[in-house]
């Protein structure tokens, strides 16, 4: 279940949005029921177990939003009923008016953050320390109301890789195994193990653990990658780990960097890394010259028909072929024959879904 403090933050968050929509769109009306029915929705839609808060309790949050946030709620009637919307268009959460001493908090807080430069994670906290810099006013003179705008904009955890990121990485720094249910691709297939994650990388399409996995019914021990937009159940209760010897270990980086990126499922042993020669048009290889496609990539380039033959030493897996297909005309495998057939049965494929559905 979630705790207190999550669920008062998130409460803030929903009325946050409901009271800067009714700023921005006149027929929008929020009246106290209609918040509170809201609230609970979306409570109950972000954890089922959660319960429905109370009409005081919703009173008690607008106000305290009120003196945490600095913020300007009016409250108008209407219809016999009172509704509430932010003062401005611009009022909000996100505006965060702090005051002298918080700002001064802010800035020492910043300071002893920067101390930690070159860290593993730091590049994640450089973005997160520039945009709420810029989003609190800390960076130059704040900007007047009328041109406030975001400035900065990530892709945002999914609703599933937000619900189990923080228990997986709590899970990964104290070592603990969990019970964990996940359906492969999000289909209808259910799998139960226990899984120890090592570690959690953030993959363009979306976030992957990697760990260890002990399937009881089948008493084995293998290594497993799972997007945390599978997973449907983790828990760290009671959970079964052999004592028996483990698999051999897996070292993460080898594998990440034999590969374009990580592909969810079992991990084989039996993958092997092999020598791929790549011809690229001009136009794109330059792209390749100043950023190389992969870490194995040779510099050490040959000329030949208006392009460049790079050669690479990776596991020509199905990421590679989702890699290679995407640049269409402007690239193409000349060695080995085995991947430039899965590329043309790929290929084939793709073309084969795009015939006419109905005549000639």
């Amino acid at each position: 279940m979630a705790s207190p403090e999550r669920n008062v933050q998130l409460r803030y968050i929903i009325l946050d949005a409901c009271m800067a929509q009714a700023a921005r769109d006149a027929s929008v009306v929020w009246t106290k029921e209609a918040l509170l029915q809201e609230v609970n929705r979306q409570l109950r839609e972000d954890n089922p177990a959660t319960k429905p808060i109370a009409m005081r309790t919703l009173e008690k949050d607008i106000v305290d939003m009120e003196t945490l946030y600095g913020l300007r709620i009016e409250r108008a009637r209407s219809a016999g009923k009172v509704h509430f919307a932010y003062a401005a268009g611009y009022e909000g959460m996100h505006r965060a008016n702090f005051s002298e001493n918080e700002v001064a908090l802010a800035h020492r807080f910043i300071q002893a953050m920067d101390r930690f430069k070159g860290a593993p994670a730091w590049d994640g906290w450089l973005r997160s320390r520039l945009a709420l810099q810029g989003q609190l006013g800390l960076i130059g003179s704040r900007l007047p109301d009328a041109e406030w705008q975001p400035r900065v904009v990530e892709s945002p955890l999914s609703k599933d890789e937000r619900w189990w990121y923080e228990t997986m990485v709590r899970a990964a720094f104290e070592r603990t195994p969990l019970h964990m249910a996940f359906a492969p691709g999000m289909g209808d297939r259910l799998e139960r193990v226990a899984y120890r994650v090592d570690r959690l990388v953030h993959e363009p399409d979306g976030v992957v653990a990697l760990g260890t996995a002990w399937d009881a019914e089948a008493q084995s021990l293998f290594h497993l990658i799972v997007q945390l937009n599978e997973i449907t159940s983790l828990d760290a209760v009671a959970v079964e780990w052999p004592e028996t010897s483990e698999p051999e270990a897996c070292n993460w980086d080898v594998h990440a960097a034999n590969r374009m990126a990580l592909t969810p499922g079992v991990v084989s042993p039996s993958e092997a890394v092999v020598p791929v020669r790549v011809w690229v048009a001009d136009r794109l290889a330059q792209r390749f010259l100043k950023e190389p496609m992969h870490g194995s990539q040779d510099m050490r380039i040959e000329s030949a028909a208006e392009g460049v033959i790079f050669n690479l030493s990776l596991v020509p897996d199905a990421q590679f072929v989702r890699f290679a297909l995407q640049w269409g005309s402007d690239f193409q495998v000349l060695e080995p024959d085995d991947v430039r057939h899965a590329l043309r049965l790929a290929t084939r494929e793709a073309s084969d879904r795009y015939a006419p559905m109905f005549g000639p």
